[in-house]
């Protein structure tokens, strides 16, 4: 198998959040990658935190591209979360074969559906300006809303790798509508790759019914697959394999078009 295979974490993470999916696709003979975005190496210093500030999805987008122009191949890229909105704005550039979104950030244009996810913005609004430094994860909030489908102490184990974020990616992601430059519109029609849209139906950040809205948008190139009983991080829940495998052979699928 020729393909090449990269993984695009979240926000607050890094690579390690997309190791278990990196060892099955290479089991299936996938070359794989995991870059990370510039300060999400390793759990942050105060002075590597502070570095945060400012940094801007499209800072992320930049990191990605600079990886995927070294490949001699055009990847099929893997995007979890805030990595699914990543992945879109590089398909929108022609970079990748195809790409796989795994409960994929709500773009610019879309709106919340639900309850859930009114309240996740109503939290950071009380927050005051956090656009202009960094967001620390809070444990009740990620529990609650990422890794909802966890037992408690593998809850802890996780949200103790979490470092913290760039207020202005969060602001971005949440707020796009107050955003400017529009960091997170997606050219839709300017993506002619194959995509995979994976939801889990026990997301609460970003539920199926939103989810859905962006795979109108892809239109026909979408397969659209909502996993019942996963939640938003089903990259490290106890069950990931099943949509490993799911990814994998419709990877496999697209082999003939990468």
């Amino acid at each position: 198998m020729n393909s090449s295979v990269v993984l695009i974490h979240g926000t607050n993470a890094g690579p390690w959040t997309m190791s278990n999916f990196r060892g099955y696709f290479e089991q299936r003979g996938f070359h794989c990658h995991s870059p990370a975005y510039r300060h999400h190496d390793n759990l942050p210093s105060d002075a590597t935190s502070a570095l945060l500030a400012g940094m801007s999805i499209a800072d992320y987008v930049e990191d990605i591209a600079e990886f995927v122009e070294t490949l001699d191949t055009a990847p099929i890229l893997v995007g979890h979360s805030l990595g699914g909105v990543v992945a879109q704005k590089l398909a929108a550039r022609g970079l990748p074969g195809a790409i796989v979104l795994l409960n994929g950030s709500v773009n610019w244009g879309v709106l919340p559906t639900t309850d859930q996810e009114r309240a996740l913005g109503k939290m950071l609004m009380a927050a005051g300006p956090f656009w202009e430094g960094t967001v620390l994860p809070d444990f009740e909030t990620m529990a609650k809303f990422g890794l909802n489908m966890l037992d408690p102490a593998e809850q802890r184990r996780i949200f103790d790798r979490l470092g913290p974020e760039s207020g202005r990616v969060m602001f971005e992601l949440f707020f796009w509508m107050f955003d400017e430059n529009q960091t997170t519109k997606i050219d839709y029609d300017a993506i002619t790759c194959p995509v995979l849209m994976v939801s889990g139906s026990k997301d609460l950040a970003i539920p199926p019914s939103t989810a859905r809205l962006i795979a109108e948008r892809h239109g026909s190139r979408t397969t659209f697959h909502e996993a019942p009983g996963f939640g938003h991080y089903l990259t490290l829940e106890p069950e990931w394999k099943k949509i490993a495998e799911i990814c994998g052979e419709w990877m496999v699928e697209q082999e003939t078009t990468v």
